[in-house]
């Protein structure tokens, strides 16, 4: 049973970045035939916003850049109020939906098969609210203000990024309803994580950090969310503030960050 948000909330340096596939899964990447390329122009745009993929490995960069074609292959685009969905915007979309799904062979989200980019904040029908970003699984799509997406990416080090926040979700939704060895993996490990919250010390330890911003208390999903923001953008802090559920966050994404 996850008790956070029962609580009432008071509220560099290199990194290289290595795939650490569980032993189960440790040939993962290498079912991947006939790889797709991004055109030059194409890998000079991911290159230049998404810092993970220039971390990474030149093996891992192809997978990347296959997953990154597959995605939008298999995701229709749709925009609102106007708004223009360019070729960039569909690239740096589908890459930080693959950043987040990277550790695992079911990349691609079941859950999600449109994608729907206002140019900013809209009225969102499902909470009668202005929302930034949300899912809506019975239209089986993500919804992202194009503005806040890219600030996002823009800045890498505040912990907000709504684009890898969503697609946590859609991920986690996806591994919910799915029924195979890796949905089992990844609900395993966050069920670990969960158990290791229900510790009282625990509890207040990562009360008293004060790292984490008052949302993730929201409920399970929003933890989760929060911690992988946090994961991607300042992981050298989460490690040394909170370095348990900085593990238990690795083994939940199968990626591992290192110093």
């Amino acid at each position: 049973m996850f008790i956070l948000h029962l609580i009432h909330i008071k509220h560099s340096s290199q990194i290289k970045v290595f795939i650490n596939i569980h032993q189960y899964y440790k040939n993962l990447h290498r079912f991947e035939f006939f790889l797709k390329e991004l055109r030059l122009e194409e890998r000079e745009i991911i290159s230049k916003n998404i810092s993970f993929y220039n971390k990474l490995s030149l093996k891992n960069k192809k997978y990347f850049e296959h997953r990154i074609i597959k995605f939008m292959d298999s995701h229709n685009f749709k925009s609102r109020e106007g708004f223009i969905i360019t070729d960039e915007i569909k690239l740096l979309i589908a890459a930080t939906a693959i950043k987040v799904s990277f550790g695992y062979r079911n990349y691609l989200f079941s859950i999600i098969d449109t994608i729907i980019v206002y140019p900013k904040d809209y009225f969102s029908n499902l909470s009668n609210q202005q929302h930034k970003g949300e899912i809506n699984p019975k239209y089986k799509a993500v919804v992202f203000s194009w503005k806040d997406f890219e600030e996002g990416l823009k800045i890498e080090n505040d912990n907000l990024n709504l684009g890898l926040h969503e697609f946590t979700h859609a991920m986690q939704f996806s591994f919910k309803i799915n029924k195979n060895s890796e949905s089992r993996y990844f609900n395993r490990k966050f069920n670990n994580l969960l158990n290791f919250l229900e510790d009282k010390k625990v509890q207040k330890k990562l009360l008293d950090s004060g790292y984490l911003r008052e949302y993730a208390f929201e409920n399970q999903y929003e933890f989760l969310a929060v911690l992988v923001e946090h994961y991607f953008e300042t992981p050298i802090e989460f490690k040394e503030k909170l370095p348990e559920i900085f593990n238990h966050t690795k083994r939940i994404l199968n990626i591992d960050i290192e110093n």
